[in-house]
């Protein structure tokens, strides 16, 4: 395969980066208003086409508003933020998530877990599920948390297409860095013997068609892992 080039990053990612950092870091709060474009051009040393592309990238990632004849101001990413704008929290906190972010996640990942689960009993074919024992065979047999890991999401995604539901298969893989992160430590914490009795007693759940069971089964693993967020926090 031999090397290939590495880039560096660009002035125009460079400065969204400082700014974002300055956001995440309360440096800027929600509200400020950012220097205009001409001043920032000169504090940073760049040009005006890099601020001009880094504003409109920070406002797409709900990082800050353009209010025309007015300036860009600050605004709250909770409420207006996006995918991209989880990766730039994890990305300023060095690849680790807070608390409050983790729990944010497996609150989410419990509430299509369970949707998931009901789909795949009402939907997937006996065929569909027989086809999901190789993956689970995968966890069991993987040499390391960090595959085990791997294996669970794999597992988890089949599950998500066999839904039949078009968006829990892209928002599954949209969260896959941080579900296979999570799911890595939790393989090291409790052991690979461990992860895979939790999923082979969900797959026995979706193969008797049991709902409320499988749903618990899920509620369960999902408790836990909240139950247990000091392992995975900053």
């Amino acid at each position: 395969m031999g090397f290939s080039k590495i880039n560096a990053m660009s002035l125009t990612d460079l400065f969204v980066q400082q700014v974002e950092n300055m956001i995440l870091s309360g440096e800027l709060d929600i509200g400020e208003q950012l220097p205009s474009a001409r001043e920032l051009c000169v504090k940073m040393s760049v040009s005006r086409p890099v601020i001009s592309a880094g504003i409109v990238e920070l406002e797409k990632m709900g990082f800050v508003e353009i209010r025309p004849r007015k300036g860009v101001f600050v605004s709250d990413y909770r409420r207006k933020g996006t995918l991209e704008t989880l990766v730039a929290i994890m990305r300023y906190n060095g690849g680790a998530m807070r608390r409050s972010e983790v729990q944010s996640l497996l609150e989410t990942r419990s509430a299509l877990e369970r949707l998931c689960v009901r789909l795949v009993i009402e939907r997937a074919s006996d065929e569909d599920l027989a086809s999901l024992s190789p993956l689970l065979e995968n966890i069991k047999n993987a040499s390391d948390g960090d595959e085990a890991a791997e294996q669970v999401f794999r597992l988890h995604h089949e599950m998500a297409v066999l839904s039949g539901n078009t968006l829990l298969p892209l928002m599954y893989y949209s969260f896959r860095p941080e579900s296979v992160h999570l799911w890595s430590i939790f393989c090291k914490g409790r052991g690979i013997d461990a992860i895979y009795e939790i999923k082979r007693k969900l797959y026995e759940a979706l193969l008797a068609r049991d709902v409320p069971n499988a749903q618990s089964q899920t509620d369960d693993i999902m408790e836990c892992a909240i139950t247990d967020l000091s392992v995975y926090c900053v």
